[in-house]
């Protein structure tokens, strides 16, 4: 999302990140191949500062928003699915899958990421 918007300021959190870990190797191959600087990366819990922060929070699966939504009711209305404008389905978690895995994944976030590029940059 960052490359796709480079004026936005984007970060990274989970809900049930382990803090600190580096991205899962076959992720990494990926974002390195695709220039995405895998390097700096680490992995972080979502935080009460960056809820009141974004003006948007992208998950990859409808748990995901119903959790932060029920954590942080404030942020109703900022919180949508990667896939909102491609039907709105969870994107599967690659963690501990193939390499396949990780490729369609991938595929599947690089998709998402380009349609909402395109309505954030209307």
């Amino acid at each position: 999302m960052a490359r796709a918007l480079p004026q936005a300021r984007v970060e990274s959190a989970g809900i049930g990140a382990v803090q600190g870990s580096a991205m899962d190797p076959a992720a990494a191959a990926i974002a390195e191949r695709e220039s995405l600087a895998p390097i700096h990366h680490v992995a972080r819990q979502l935080a009460p500062n960056m809820v009141r922060e974004f003006e948007l929070i992208l998950v990859m699966e409808e748990g995901q928003k119903d959790w932060i939504e029920r954590r942080y009711p404030q942020s109703r209305g900022r919180v949508f699915l990667l896939s909102h404008w491609q039907g709105g389905d969870d994107i599967d978690d690659p963690f501990r899958g193939s390499i396949q895995m990780f490729e369609t994944i991938y595929a599947e976030l690089r998709s998402c990421t380009d349609d909402w590029r395109q309505r954030l940059s209307t």
